[in-house]
């Protein structure tokens, strides 16, 4: 990516016409924070960052950068008073589409809420079992054997523990029938452990956000009226596939914590289209092996202070007059 390019484009996207541009304290916003340049925004989470961003700043100005730039939420809050300034309580549900490699949109929605001078972000994912009797479900590690006891294939090497760079290494065989306890099962698995990637990165930093990510089935949303931010199948096996075409039982719960940040709006930090055959393996930006956005496959890698921050600031930002991310850019 050329940052000089990146940054231009982000300027003109928050600063010219299209969609509205939000102002501190005007309707439609809900923040009281200072509006600043990618270049100061990009120096503060620098700052938060510490040593780990070391050496890795210009990749990540060039992410930010790029991410606002295809972005209908058109402000630029200082980091810091997103963080901790002043905002004011109250809920808001952020929704609309990212642009992915220049080919395809893919939808983005959540609930952000802040309380009690911290944030809370909610994602629900609603998903529909596979049909037909006698399916199994491929799994990517041995994390369901506790809760369905002897009714799981439990062989060799845990998919995160793989060190591959394939989300879906084949580096054990682990799996259950698509019975409905198991589904229930795995599902509850994922809502008490995939959030946990965001939680703990978010304490490593000093950042008052807490995350909680809910995946239910279909019916059970119907049931009960429950928003829902994303609804797909479950897939019974690993894949290689967009994250609004299925929740994929065989992927990894880094993988997970990954394919949520897009739910949330973030974008992908690798090579276009790497990691999709095994002559391609996943190539992260330079710099960016150490984010769960550039290598989402590996557990100790970070969700930084430049991920959280994207997925807040929209809460300052007026509702879009468009949901096309390029409508303030180019006139």
């Amino acid at each position: 990516m050329c940052r000089a390019a990146l940054t231009g484009l982000a300027l003109g996207a928050a600063g010219c016409g299209g969609a509205a541009r939000d102002e501190a304290g005007t309707p439609g916003g809900a923040g009281s924070a200072r509006e600043v340049s990618i270049a100061a925004a990009a120096a503060e989470l620098e700052a938060m960052s510490g040593a780990v961003l070391e050496g890795r700043e210009a990749t990540f100005r060039d992410i930010l950068a790029d991410t606002i730039a295809k972005d209908a939420y058109l402000c630029l809050p200082a980091p810091r008073d997103v963080f901790h300034g002043e905002a004011p309580e109250g809920e808001r549900r952020i929704a609309g589409m990212m642009p992915h490699y220049g080919l395809f949109f893919g939808p983005m929605s959540y609930l952000v809420r802040r309380r009690g001078g911290a944030w809370e972000v909610e994602v629900r994912i609603a998903v529909e079992p596979p049909a037909g009797a006698g399916a199994r479900l491929e799994l990517p590690d041995c994390g369901l054997a506790g809760a369905l006891g002897g009714a799981i294939a439990c062989r060799g090497t845990p998919y995160a523990r793989s060190g591959s760079t394939d989300a879906c290494p084949g580096s054990g065989e682990f799996s259950t029938r698509a019975t409905p306890a198991a589904i229930r099962a795995l599902l509850a698995r994922w809502s008490t452990e995939v959030e946990g990637y965001w939680n703990r990165d978010a304490r490593a930093f000093g950042l008052p956000v807490r995350y909680d990510f809910d995946f239910v089935l279909g019916d059970d949303a119907r049931g009960g009226a429950l928003r829902v931010d994303l609804a797909v199948p479950l897939s019974p096996t690993c894949g290689r596939t967009p994250y609004f075409s299925a929740m994929r039982a065989g992927w990894s719960l880094p993988v997970l914590a990954h394919e949520v940040g897009h739910v949330l709006g973030l974008l992908d930090e690798y090579e276009a289209l790497s990691g999709i055959v095994r002559c391609y393996p996943k190539t992260p930006f330079p710099g960016a092996e150490i984010s769960r956005m550039g290598l989402s496959m590996r557990e100790q890698t970070l969700l930084l202070p430049v991920h959280h921050y994207l997925v807040l600031r929209r809460f300052f930002c007026r509702a879009p007059a468009s949901m096309d991310p390029y409508a303030g850019a180019i006139r």
